[in-house]
């Protein structure tokens, strides 16, 4: 009889145990949010996602005339100073680093450049000026030509402000040529010339309904198609613009 109860005990004790919790692995958080969306009859997306464990996913799509493609890419990557650097360099024909510079993320590739415009960041990167308030705005690092004695240039959160003020200034002087301000993006590439006076080549373009985005990740080619194409170069030591130039108008064939 004590046997019985004994055991009884026992498997009762058993019994009663819960099982071993599952412990949850911990959720990886997204410390870096970036997105390329851009085109009209080749519509490009890619978007960039970094997390707190040190891996990212990258997925890109391109679709024309009803063939689409996607990819998707994933890997570790790390941050030093201002610069990601990624584990591989196959995501956008760029390269594997890319530098965080006035909101946007830019790949820069023998082959050629890109940029992802950043809508999240909780990483310890900073950029000079914020452009998202200025959305007809967009700031281009300054790539010098062969002999060029001309050097790249990051303006400063003033210095931005001021280049508005004197872009302003042109648009009030040839204001005769040019359509209001709003009518136009601005793509502006600041650089230091040979004296080491700070310069900003600006190009203002007619915004485009079909691809309103587009400005934002390369610049523009002037075309032929009057003041919706405009060029000039502003000098903060003249405090005054110069080369002003209007894309010629193509000529309207004569009715017969």
């Amino acid at each position: 009889m004590r046997i019985q109860v004994f055991f009884g005990v026992l498997l009762l004790c058993f019994g009663c145990k819960e099982p071993p919790k599952e412990v949850a692995a911990p959720q990886k958080e997204v410390l870096l949010l970036a997105r390329h969306e851009s085109g009209n009859i080749v519509e490009y997306r890619h978007e960039l996602k970094w997390y707190s464990d040190s891996t990212f996913e990258y997925n890109s799509k391109a679709k024309d005339h009803g063939h689409t493609k996607y990819e998707k890419f994933e890997g570790k990557a790390y941050l030093q100073s201002d610069t990601l650097y990624f584990s591989r360099k196959d995501m956008n024909g760029s390269g594997g680093k890319a530098v965080f510079k006035n909101g946007m993320l830019e790949f820069v590739g023998e082959a050629q450049n890109f940029r992802l415009d950043v809508l999240q960041n909780k990483t310890a990167l900073r950029s000079l000026i914020d452009l998202h308030p200025f959305p007809d705005y967009a700031v281009f690092t300054y790539s010098p030509k062969k002999k060029d004695r001309n050097t790249p240039y990051d303006l400063s959160e003033e210095e931005f402000d001021r280049l508005r003020e004197l872009i302003a200034c042109v648009f009030d002087e040839q204001k005769d040529v040019l359509k209001p301000s709003n009518d136009y993006v601005k793509q502006c590439i600041p650089y230091r010339n040979r004296k080491g006076d700070l310069e900003v080549r600006v190009y203002l373009h007619c915004k485009n309904a079909l691809d309103p985005s587009a400005f934002r990740y390369q610049p523009l080619i002037l075309r032929d198609v009057g003041n919706c194409s405009v060029t000039f170069v502003l000098s903060f030591k003249a405090n005054y613009y110069v080369d002003f130039k209007v894309a010629d108008t193509p000529e309207t064939p004569s009715e017969k």
